[in-house]
C-alpha cells in the first residue's frame, strides 16, 4: 500500500513541461517562432510661413515665382516694392521597420545540470570534512 501512495505522489508531481507543450504549438503552426515586423509611421506637418518685405524704387511691375511649395510674389509699385513670399505646409512621413521576435525559445537546464554543481559542492565539503576530521584527530 505504501508503494502506491509514492506511486500516486510521483504521477502528480511529473507533469508536461513547458517545452513539450511548445513543441507541440511549433508542430501545428511553425510561424509562430517566426520573425515579425512592427511598423511604426510618424507623421510631422509644418506649418506655412508667410514673409512679407518692402523695398523702395521707382518704377512700376509685378513678378511672380512658383517653385515647389514657394510662392514668391513681387509687387512694384512708383517707389514702393513688396515682396511676399510664401513656402505651403508640408508633411513629413517617415516609416519605421522594427523587426521582433514573436517568441523566444530558452533551452531549460536538465536535471542533470541542476544536480552536477550540488554533487561537485557535497564533494568538496566532504573532502574539507575528512581534512578537518584528521587534523582533529591528531
Amino acid at each position: 500500500m505504501k508503494w502506491l501512495g509514492r506511486l500516486t505522489l510521483l504521477l502528480l508531481l511529473t507533469s508536461c513541461s513547458a517545452q513539450w507543450h511548445l513543441k507541440k504549438a511549433v508542430l501545428k503552426d511553425p510561424t509562430i517562432l517566426e520573425k515579425d515586423t512592427l511598423v511604426v509611421t510618424d507623421t510631422v506637418v509644418s506649418p506655412p510661413v508667410a514673409i512679407t518685405d518692402t523695398v523702395t524704387l521707382k518704377q512700376h511691375d509685378t513678378i511672380t515665382l512658383v517653385k515647389d511649395r514657394l510662392k514668391v510674389k513681387i509687387v512694384k509699385v512708383n517707389d514702393t516694392i513688396t515682396i511676399d513670399a510664401i513656402c505651403d505646409s508640408d508633411t513629413i512621413i517617415s516609416v519605421v521597420e522594427v523587426p521582433y521576435e514573436k517568441i523566444v525559445y530558452v533551452e531549460k537546464a536538465t536535471l542533470w545540470d541542476k544536480f552536477k554543481d550540488l554533487i561537485l559542492a557535497a564533494g568538496v565539503l566532504l573532502g574539507c570534512l575528512m581534512i578537518v576530521w584528521r587534523w582533529w584527530r591528531s
